[in-house]
């Protein structure tokens, strides 16, 4: 059995036992999720209000993970392919993270904390890497990466900041 594997069983499994007796302080939360393939995984925790995940996959072998803990918190993460891994951590209240992947291999790990923060995230073709950290409020990033081997790495603190990075083969 995969690492991978038992560890989206056991962040399934605490979920479920961590939010039964808090039903109905946790509510409207909303998840959407699907998979299409074969061994894909993922792994989805919410814990506050009105968080809301959407997540589709298309092809073998993805991985996904997403924790959100505050209000109002969005994720929305599709990846076609092979192999390819996504990762979203969002604290706080009315956070956005959308991240898309198309190719194979590529890994995207974004984590957000505070009050409404944005990132999106693009990559297509192989072995591409984007991480990105905000902490603050109002900050927004964006990394497009089309082609192979691309790799971003974004670090936001504070109030109102806004990076975009583009990166392709000609």
């Amino acid at each position: 059995m995969s690492m991978r594997l038992i560890f989206a069983s056991a962040i399934a499994a605490v979920s479920f036992l961590g939010t039964v007796s808090e039903a109905e302080a946790q509510s409207r939360n909303r998840v959407s999720v699907n998979q299409s393939g074969y061994q894909n995984e993922l792994a989805g925790r919410q814990d506050g209000r009105r968080n809301r995940m959407v997540i589709n996959q298309r092809g073998e072998r993805q991985y996904i993970t997403v924790i959100q803990d505050g209000s109002r918190n969005g994720t929305t993460v599709g990846q076609r392919g092979r192999r390819n891994e996504a990762h979203v951590d969002q604290y706080g209240t009315r956070n956005d993270a959308v991240v898309g992947q198309q190719g194979s291999r590529n890994y995207a790990s974004t984590y957000q904390q505070g009050r409404r923060n944005i990132t999106g995230v693009s990559q297509m073709g192989r072995y591409n890497t984007a991480t990105t950290s905000q902490y603050g409020s109002n900050n927004g990033v964006g990394v497009i990466q089309v082609g192979n081997g691309h790799d971003a790495n974004v670090v936001q603190s504070g109030n109102g900041n806004v990076t975009l990075i583009i990166q392709g083969d000609h």
